[in-house]
């Protein structure tokens, strides 16, 4: 902590016995927790560039004029640093990951916000530069926006007629209060109050915006769908979904590096958001497999490591998962339920009777209660478990599954893990690991997972000529499979394959 902010802090709160970074924040303005020696605490904000400086003072004159149980209380400023000195909130819950009832405490505190009379000196939102005339800067200059993978050109030339009249008919006007900046590192859950933070972007306006530009970083916290809690046409989804269009691409902002980062995420679930809304087609580019691409190219270059790997892939996969309800798309498989059924029911082919399977990668847990249902059918009982990576998934599916199946999963690296049981069968996929890794994985699960004298399934995959099948990468691995299952598609006649090891009987 830099002495100013010290010596500002203790002149208003008096002296400080020890202070701490929190996580969270976007803007490179200081952010500490600090504890008095009365034995309080307090949050302090300070600026440590021009910008951030000048959105502190806009923000603690915002406190200073209003008062709220949503707001946080406001202990002191000092403008020659400048700080200011806020209540302590680092005691309440800030989400993710979200329950039912902490969404409906964020939508209540919503409806709240736009009851206190704004203060006089505040702007318009309608005047907020660059909030309208995003799908215009697009058509204008695609280049930073297709740069982002998104879409294709295509698709872009197609659906922008419709994206400009959609963003053009959005009604940003109105006499409410907006904070238009909702999303889960500005939101504190109280007991019995929601408290909202960070107060330098608002305006007077229409209070819609303010859920439209929260759900898509809900969904993104594996939050409900926006389609699920928003009640009005596609004009202000589209708005909000260009305005992050026109600048995602950009160059990133030097006093904000991660800005563009959210800005491409909040607007990937938004665009998708409003394609639904607009009755547009799903936008065609391939950019989370390219992400996944370009890090696993980085990892066998050496530029990051195997849980920056695991970070990136997480975030891409996942991103593009929570850009739909569908439980198959969720899962990581595309077509209707006899496509699902012929890509994942083989599992129950590789063993016999009744068994306890662990699905790694489970995702949104619709493998695990496919299994369950497909046994029933075949007179055998499978009792299944999930291991998930994804904490985000993994909440998904805790509510999607319920009891039992939802104390079932799991939140780890496979490759890590120590299970807490052993199973009779664990089904995996190779790419679960860093390129080169694969080995590691299998090994592991071999030996500590899968029960003794178990099996290892593979997930099941397309046999496509001049592609390396399952059987040659385990060969490859060192292990030669002990069985190999086949399906063949009912309509089409393609062929998918998986094999399974045996674990060793341990002796």
């Amino acid at each position: 902590m830099r002495p100013e902010v010290r010596h500002a802090v203790e002149r208003i709160a008096g002296p400080v016995e020890s202070w701490r970074r929190p996580d969270g924040g976007y803007s490179p303005a200081e952010r500490w927790v600090v504890r008095l020696a009365s034995g309080g605490s307090a949050f302090v904000k300070a600026g440590v560039t021009g910008q951030s400086a000048r959105r502190l003072r806009v923000e603690r004159r915002f406190y200073e004029s209003v008062e709220a149980d949503f707001l946080p209380r406001l202990l002191g400023a000092d403008d020659s640093v400048p700080l200011m000195v806020l209540e302590d909130l680092s005691e309440g819950r800030w989400p993710p990951p979200w329950e039912d009832a902490d969404v409906e405490a964020v939508l209540s505190v919503l409806r709240e916000i736009p009851l206190v009379r704004p203060p006089s000196h505040l702007g318009r939102l309608e005047d907020v530069p660059g909030i309208r005339g995003g799908w215009e800067s697009v058509a204008a200059d695609p280049d930073p926006f297709l740069s982002t993978g998104l879409c294709s050109p295509d698709w872009l030339r197609e659906t922008l007629p419709v994206l400009l009249e959609a963003e053009r008919r959005a009604d940003l006007a109105g006499e409410a209060l907006v904070h238009f900046d909702i999303r889960s590192d500005n939101l504190c859950l109280l007991p019995g109050r929601a408290v909202v933070v960070d107060w330098d972007s608002a305006a007077v306006g229409n209070p819609e915006v303010e859920v439209a530009g929260f759900l898509p970083s809900l969904r993104l916290e594996g939050g409900p769908l926006p389609d699920e809690l928003w009640t009005g046409d596609g004009g202000l989804p589209a708005l909000l979904a260009g305005f992050w269009a026109c600048r995602m691409g950009l160059e990133a902002v030097p006093d904000a590096p991660r800005v563009r980062w959210i800005q491409r995420r909040a607007g990937t679930q938004a665009l998708w958001w409003t394609s639904r809304a607009l009755g547009l087609p799903e936008p065609d580019g391939r950019w989370a497999q390219e992400a996944i691409d370009a890090a696993s190219e980085d990892f066998r270059s050496g530029r990051i490591n195997a849980d920056q790997w695991t970070a990136s892939v997480e975030e891409a996969l996942v991103d593009a998962y929570l850009l739909t309800a569908d439980p198959r798309l969720q899962s990581g498989k595309g077509g209707d339920e006899d496509e699902w059924r012929w890509s994942r029911e083989l599992i129950l082919d590789c063993f016999q009777g009744d068994a306890t399977v662990l699905d790694v990668g489970c995702a949104n847990g619709y493998l695990m209660q496919s299994l369950k249902r497909w046994g029933a059918e075949r007179g055998r009982s499978i009792e299944c478990w999930g291991l998930e990576i994804s904490s985000r998934l993994a909440w998904l599916a805790r509510r999607r599954v319920g009891e039992p199946l939802a104390s079932r999963i799991f939140v780890d690296d496979a490759r890590k893990w120590v299970a807490p049981r052993r199973f009779d069968v664990v089904h995996t996929g190779l790419d679960y690991a860093p390129p080169g890794l694969e080995r590691d994985l299998v090994s592991h699960l071999l030996s500590d997972v899968v029960a003794p004298g178990g099996r290892l399934v593979l997930r099941a995959e397309r046999v496509r000529t001049g592609t390396a099948d399952l059987v040659e990468q385990l060969s490859s691995l060192g292990w030669e499979p002990d069985g190999v299952v086949e399906a063949v598609h009912p309509k089409t006649g393609e062929v998918r394959r998986t094999a399974w090891v045996r674990a060793a009987i341990e002796r």
